[in-house]
């Protein structure tokens, strides 16, 4: 998408999306994105050199995982299965379990992890109930949808290249030969305000 910086180690596995702005900083360690996950807008995921709980400080996500706009996830690890609300923060070895929802605007501690199934709000971040059968449903539906939004977003964006060059090159021939003329703006509207004052003063004499 538009203004996405992926820097480094970063792994996109099969149809996973990243969003307007996302930064994925792969410079210190591995950052792996998992089939169908979506990374959505200002997102920053980056990754330590090493983890205080002595396991790998990769920033792994599981597939099917949907991450909402503005979080920050730093060499946490998220399973399979997987929302996290809007600016939420995952901090070093945080780890969220399969079939498990992060609140919007939660923190995960490091070393805090969120079992499956299960459903946690706040800062820091706490258990608030057992998901329904329904919800652990959903969150495959959702990442399946904007994996469909994401696919008609880049089928409506315009391809980059060079063509708008020999666009100019056409122009500025068709003026050469005669067939344009070219029109300073600037100076027509300079031109036309110069005259209406005049005429101004003039009807005042």
């Amino acid at each position: 998408m538009e203004g996405a910086t992926i820097v480094g180690d970063v792994d996109l596995l099969e149809r996973a999306s990243v969003w307007n702005h996302v930064v994925l900083r792969g410079d210190l360690n591995n950052i792996t994105i998992g089939q169908v996950s979506n990374i959505q807008d200002r997102t920053v995921i980056h990754a330590a050199r090493t983890s205080p709980t002595g396991l790998t400080a990769a920033a792994l996500i599981g597939k099917f995982v949907t991450v909402e706009p503005n979080c920050t996830l730093r060499s946490c690890r998220i399973q399979d299965y997987c929302i996290v609300g809007a600016r939420s923060v995952l901090m070093e070895g945080s780890m969220m379990e399969s079939h498990s929802v992060l609140a919007p605007g939660s923190v995960l501690p490091p070393a805090r992890r969120v079992p499956t199934g299960e459903l946690w709000a706040g800062n820091p971040a706490r258990f608030v109930r057992k998901l329904t059968d329904d919800e652990r449903d959903e969150i495959r539906a959702v990442a399946v949808e904007v994996r469909r939004l994401a696919s008609q977003h880049s089928a409506e964006e315009l391809p980059h290249g060079t063509a708008w060059r020999g666009v100019e090159a056409q122009r500025a021939a068709q003026i050469d030969g005669g067939l344009y003329g070219w029109v300073d703006l600037r100076r027509a509207k300079y031109n036309i305000r110069v005259k209406e004052e005049q005429d101004a003063a003039a009807r005042r004499l």
